[in-house]
């Protein structure tokens, strides 16, 4: 067992070794291929100044002279008739560079305008006609403040303008591209029936064909004036090194593949089918870009067959993309692994359709870039879009031939029903646009259909990764829950609630990533998207006002941060510092409580400045807000108010024993708008604020946890009262529960009607103890009366008939 693992660790040694030399030999190729860099100034060279303001207003109004020329230039030709895709992109990067710059000259453009401003205000209003003269600095420093703002103010405005016009150019390009795709999408081209388009496609196709071969024999000459031993040693190594480091991470990919097929949680099933389809998409396509980048940085292909070459590496990468999708989706081999519920028989034939889609689609793609490169007739690629669309068109069919429906089975998905009918439909769609001769909008839908079905369920896998993950790795029971909770000081319900804001973030996250590669062929590049969630985020104008994800989410953020801050330092002091502070129970809550509002107070106006809203304003929403508690919310108001009296003043605290409005129990908890009180029957009532203070509350433990107790006894007419006294008081001090101090007292209350009044009073340490206390000198009393021969009697009455005579026992019962 020892020799094999020397083996594997000499073979890990050599693999390193190789690749160390690989990136060498790379990184030497690289440095004689360039040529020196230009030399840098001496150190002699004096530092740059820092302009003078004239000079920084000379170099803004110089920069928006530029900004304006080249729009003036870009919006007058983008109303030209004809206007190639190629030129309309490099507008829109223009115009997305200018945006940017615009933007960036705003937000500096702005803070100093203010500062002026404000500086303005403090050196206040200019004296009045006939007033004293101030001094001389102050109104220099006036007159230069009044002048700066003058100039900030004008080129702001106009920077704003210039954005305006800059987003209104954008959106022209946008539409010129819209519809510069929809004509090529819907030209007219010759009929995939017509016996001359397919004897000039071959006529094409043999000079394409010369072309390639005189491109391998110049590639020859080419290496054998360019490349050397040392070259293709690097080369050789590289491969080697590329492959090593592939086998390596096939190898730890199919072991936790492994590991994910034993785990029967859908979190195993969903990580093990991630980790399928980065090895099966990461495998071939990086041996290959690592090959056809050596050879680049070597100097040993020419430009046109490194084109030819990056297109092989991404033709590659699209056919292994839909063969890790199809691996990972439907694992026709590892039935335990799937995550969606097919038969073996189902799950084979879709994974092995979509390979064929992926392999169809890398392939159209890499023949594309190869008659770009070698400037091959339209026809061509005419061809090449018509064969894409004839053998998607053949798959689906095949498909849908072998996946008929079972008809002995009653319980079939009426929606598999439906999505038949549109596939059947896309079919035919493809098929008549091919002999109408629509072409380009043939291949459109078969492209389409493939890249949605890959990237669909590439989505489907990464949804149910995230979902198992926060359900079943991070759920508030699981493991990982109780480890975060324990962390951030959190309730599992806590950790629950933001699991699942996350993972609605990531969901989201998701489906827009897989929604943009889809926007391209729609005249929509990722670009735009990009761009206008960049003007999302930093902001656009709405009338007078602002709108920016970027300081809303910001503020979102600084709002979560700060409530965790104050309930960390809430929860610190009412667990550590407040219990050594030697404060009884009732005042921790308050101040614990108390620090919690105003820290969220704090808060509310740190987050509302960041958003820009001046807390002035708030007077305003103050006002509005002061109609609707006339009308609505007079109770909440009053309770709120009640809640911070209640903390103010404590009348009651957490842990009394009150009683209000017929409830009776101890006080658990005091928020803001209402007071939690445990019953001895151990239910929760909840009581608003407003009746603790405008009712009456009986509080037993306000001042102190002293109270008395009340014991009353009847005795018979011939027992000795003084003797019933010394029973009762006995009974009392002998209790240990009684203090002795006040000392308990026997009273004689009453002459009752068939009984002698007694009437026991003691005090309590404690009024919590009072009904086991009473429950004790209740035995007491009755065993020590019984000793004593004092009787207690029971009520007695006597009946007289008017007659003489009771009734009839018959008579009685009707």
């Amino acid at each position: 067992m020892r020799q094999p693992i020397q083996y594997m660790r000499r073979l890990r040694g050599f693999a390193h070794a190789v690749v160390a030399v690989a990136v060498f030999a790379v990184w030497a190729g690289s440095a004689a291929a360039q040529t020196p860099p230009a030399s840098t100034p001496s150190s002699g060279t004096p530092a740059p100044t820092r302009p003078s303001p004239a000079a920084s207003a000379e170099q803004n109004s110089s920069g928006l002279d530029a900004i304006v020329a080249t729009l003036d230039r870009i919006g007058g030709t983008t109303r030209a008739e004809s206007v190639s895709d190629g030129q309309l992109d490099e507008w829109r990067e223009e115009i997305a560079k200018l945006r940017d710059e615009l933007r960036s000259r705003i937000e500096t453009l702005q803070p100093r305008l203010v500062q002026a401003e404000t500086e303005l205000k403090q050196l206040g209003a200019a004296p009045a006609a006939g007033a004293a003269p101030e001094a001389p600095a102050i109104a220099a420093e006036r007159a230069r403040l009044d002048r700066l703002r003058g100039e900030l103010d004008a080129t702001l405005k106009q920077a704003r303008l210039l954005s305006l016009r800059a987003d209104e150019i954008g959106e022209r390009i946008v539409e010129r591209r819209r519809a510069n795709f929809t004509r090529q999408l819907l030209t007219r081209q010759s009929s995939v029936l017509d016996p001359a388009f397919w004897s000039a496609t071959a006529r094409a196709s043999v000079e394409d064909g010369r072309d390639i071969a005189e491109l391998g024999r110049t590639w020859v000459a080419f290496l054998r004036l360019n490349g050397g031993f040392v070259s293709l040693f690097a080369v050789l190594v590289t491969l080697i090194g590329a492959t090593t480091a592939v086998a390596l991470l096939r190898r730890w990919s199919a072991r936790r593949e492994r590991a994910g097929e034993a785990s029967a949680s859908r979190f195993g099933r969903a990580l093990s089918a991630l980790l399928m389809f980065a090895r099966i998409v990461l495998t071939l396509p990086a041996l290959v870009l690592a090959g056809v980048m050596t050879l680049d940085a070597l100097n040993l292909l020419p430009s046109r067959l490194s084109a030819i070459g990056f297109g092989l590496v991404g033709g590659l990468a699209i056919a292994s993309f839909g063969r890790g999708v199809g691996e990972a989706l439907f694992a026709p081999e590892m039935p335990q692994r799937r995550l969606i519920a097919l038969d073996d028989r189902a799950a084979r034939l879709l994974r092995d359709h979509l390979v064929w889609g992926g392999r169809i689609l890398g392939l159209v793609v890499f023949l594309n870039v190869l008659h770009q490169t070698l400037f091959a007739p339209v026809v061509l690629t005419v061809a090449t879009s018509a064969l894409l669309s004839v053998l998607v068109a053949a798959l689906l069919a095949h498909l849908l031939l072998r996946l008929r429906p079972d008809p002995s089975r009653p319980d079939a998905d009426p929606r598999l029903q439906w999505l038949r009918a549109v596939a059947w439909l896309l079919v035919v769609g493809i098929v008549a646009a091919l002999v109408a001769g629509y072409v380009g909008f043939a291949a459109f839908l078969a492209g389409r259909l493939l890249v949605v079905l890959a990237i669909g369920g590439l989505l489907y896998i990464g949804l149910v990764f995230v979902n198992a993950l926060f359900d079943e790795q991070l759920a508030g029971d699981a493991p990982g829950g109780r480890a975060l909770a324990a962390m951030f000081g959190l309730k599992a319900r806590g950790v629950e609630l933001i699991g699942t804001l996350l993972s609605a973030v990531l969901r989201i996250l998701l489906v827009m990533l897989a929604v943009i590669p889809l926007l391209g062929p729609w005249g929509i590049v990722a670009t735009d998207v990009f761009g206008s969630m960049r003007q999302a985020l930093f902001g656009f104008r709405v009338g007078e006002i602002t709108i920016s994800l970027t300081t809303i989410l910001g503020a979102v953020a600084l709002l979560f941060v700060g409530i965790l801050v104050v309930r960390g330092i809430q929860h610190w002091l009412r667990t550590r510092l407040l219990p050594r502070a030697g404060l009884e129970p009732g005042l921790q809550h308050s101040v614990s409580a108390l620090f919690g509002y105003a820290g969220a107070i704090a808060v509310v106006a740190i987050v509302l400045a960041e958003l820009g809203i001046d807390l002035q304003k708030i007077a305003f929403i103050a006002g509005a807000l002061s109609v609707g508690i006339g009308f609505g919310l007079q109770s909440i108001v009053s309770n709120f108010v009640s809640g911070l009296i209640l903390l103010a003043e404590r009348p009651i605290r957490v842990g009394d024993w009150v009683v209000v409005k017929n409830e009776e129990g101890y006080v658990r908890k005091i928020s803001v708008r209402a007071t939690e009180i445990e019953t001895f029957e151990r239910a929760s009532v909840i009581i608003p604020n407003s009746e603790f203070i405008t009712g009456v509350v009986k509080n037993w433990t306000h001042a102190n946890t002293t109270g008395r107790v009340t014991v009353k006894v009847g005795v018979a007419y011939d027992s000795d009262p003084e003797k019933v006294r010394e029973v009762l008081l006995a009974c009392a001090r002998e209790h240990p529960q009684v203090l002795q101090t006040p000392p308990p007292q026997a009273l004689f209350l009453n002459f009752g009607e068939s009984t002698l009044d007694f009437e026991l009073r003691c005090y309590l340490a404690n009024i919590s103890f009072a009904l086991t206390v009473r429950s004790d000198l209740h035995f007491v009393v009755l065993r020590r009366f019984r000793e004593a021969g004092i009787e207690i009697p029971f009520a007695q009455r006597e009946l007289r008939w008017r007659d003489g005579q009771p009734p009839e026992p018959s008579a009685a019962v009707t």
